[in-house]
């Protein structure tokens, strides 16, 4: 049974657990990245189809640009969803441990 979609938001949003959803937004970074490679030799873009068996999304982009631009904001997404997921540490160090500065 296929799941259609209307948009990537629906897609990602139908993942229930942050692994599936970071997973959902790999595919379909990854589907973009060969939409902008066809474009780069057939000169123009009409459509892009993500149909990975169980899922079918359908958008149309009007040029290269706004592709680039729709790969960037699901790397941003993305970021932000690894981020929850993994959490975010900082680890503050003394510029005394860090060798060849002069800090001794």
């Amino acid at each position: 049974m296929a799941f259609i979609f209307s948009s990537e938001r629906e897609y990602i949003d139908s993942k229930s657990t942050l692994a599936a959803k970071i997973a959902a937004i790999d595919t379909i970074i990854n589907t973009l990245l060969s939409t902008a490679a066809e474009s780069a030799v057939n000169d123009g873009i009409s459509e892009y189809w993500l149909n990975d068996g169980q899922t079918q999304i359908k958008t149309i982009y009007r040029s290269m640009t706004q592709v680039e631009a729709s790969i960037q904001k699901f790397i941003r997404l993305k970021n932000i969803y690894v981020n929850q997921y993994t959490g975010r540490v900082s680890i503050l160090m003394d510029r005394k441990n860090f060798n060849g500065n002069g800090g001794q």
